[in-house]
């Protein structure tokens, strides 16, 4: 028997021999991750990845704030 599957920070979060400053700094690391959006921008940058493979241009990529771009034009 198997226990529940857990992210490694509520892994961390239950050991017992985790410093409890540690673990404070984990709960605003995970606080501070919007999951959703880190998922949206992978399948954003994976959709790009396999449209460039398919005209197999050169790759750039482009960083606009927490955001990067991949475009297979080069910019000057």
């Amino acid at each position: 028997m198997y226990d529940m599957a857990q992210i490694p920070c509520a892994r961390m979060l239950a050991r017992k021999d985790v410093a409890e400053q540690t673990k404070e700094h984990l709960r605003a690391t995970c606080a501070a991750l919007d999951m959703t959006t880190l998922l949206h921008e992978i399948f954003l940058c994976q959709d790009q990845l396999d449209e460039i493979a398919r005209r197999r241009q050169p790759l750039v990529i482009k960083k606009r704030g927490s955001y990067v771009t991949i475009s297979g034009e080069f910019t000057t």
